[in-house]
């Protein structure tokens, strides 16, 4: 399966070089060659390398607490939405207040496809279902709080540790959007997956602000334009392939449930409040008035195309 990040690079790299006329190299450090994602941001933070990819809204909270808000479940109602918001001026305010923070500067939002449950067990219909079940989670303390909130154990595992932790029922499920599955194989130990949408899977790529700022304002527009084509490919090759990518996991012998508006808002209901007691220790409380200002915003201007 093609990995849509090295889209990212690939298109990244060439947009640089051509538009900066061969000033600027994109030089790849894949498969943790320089360390895992929480070093790769304390390196980006300290100015060891330039950018990093891949970075979550959990994996920049110990540097500014209020990028969490992205970790609020069942915010966004679809993924246009979403890049509407992120690429407007919620999310360059959030991306200026994260660099003021902490020395990282957001320069794509890559907000890609939902994050569902699956596992092993038996079909999730509504958060009963999920009574009982043991499921894997990144180690970030807000997605650990999304699984207990919705009656499941959440069991916090290492990436490269997931496929064999399923297969040796270390851990009934996961959750993680039909893309990632398929790049992990992960739809070969599963049996189950229900497209709850509980999160909108949304790594960023993030660049050293100390190094940005000392760009000429040209090359900040060069930097951007190239990481905007870039996203543009990336993010597009997985809306077009997310229909295959779901047919791809059935065929497999994986099987796909929607959920019933009904039991969709049981989920919401489930998550929505008191995650946001938990949130609302950590973030200030004028993000999530922006964040839902900007929502609704973006689906009225979808609604008037």
């Amino acid at each position: 399966m093609l990995n849509p990040y090295w889209t990212f690079t690939e298109v990244f790299g060439r947009a640089l070089e051509a538009e900066s006329n061969g000033r600027y190299n994109l030089e790849v450090f894949p498969n943790k060659q320089l360390g895992d994602l929480e070093s790769l941001a304390d390196q980006t933070a300290r100015g060891l390398v330039q950018i990093s990819a891949g970075l979550s809204a959990g994996h920049l909270a110990s540097y500014f607490p209020d990028i969490q808000i992205l970790e609020m479940p069942y915010s966004f109602p679809s993924t246009e939405v979403g890049r509407m918001v992120l690429d407007g001026p919620f999310g360059r305010e959030l991306s200026d207040a994260l660099a003021a923070e902490s020395g990282l500067r957001v320069l794509s939002y890559l907000p890609s496809a939902f994050r569902n449950f699956s596992n092993s067990v038996r079909p999730i219909k509504t958060p009963a279902d999920m009574e009982g079940l043991k499921i894997r989670v990144q180690p970030i303390p807000v997605h650990l709080e999304i699984v207990k909130a919705l009656g499941a154990s959440a069991t916090p595992i290492a990436w490269g540790e997931l496929y064999n932790a399923l297969q040796t029922g270390v851990v009934d499920g996961q959750e993680n959007a039909p893309y990632t599955m398929l790049l992990a194989n992960l739809h070969e130990v599963q049996s189950y997956y229900t497209l709850d949408r509980h999160l909108l899977n949304m790594p960023m790529v993030v660049i050293n602000d100390a190094y940005y700022q000392s760009l000429g304002a040209e090359d900040q527009a060069i930097f951007r334009s190239a990481a905007r084509q870039a996203s543009f490919a990336m993010l597009g090759i997985i809306k077009a392939k997310e229909s295959q990518d779901l047919q791809t996991i059935a065929a497999a012998g994986v099987e796909i449930y929607q959920p019933t508006p009904a039991e969709f808002q049981q989920f919401v209901d489930a998550t929505r409040e008191p995650l946001r007691a938990v949130l609302s220790e950590k973030v200030d409380a004028a993000w999530f008035d922006k964040l839902d200002a900007a929502i609704a915003e973006a689906k009225a201007e979808l609604a008037a195309r």
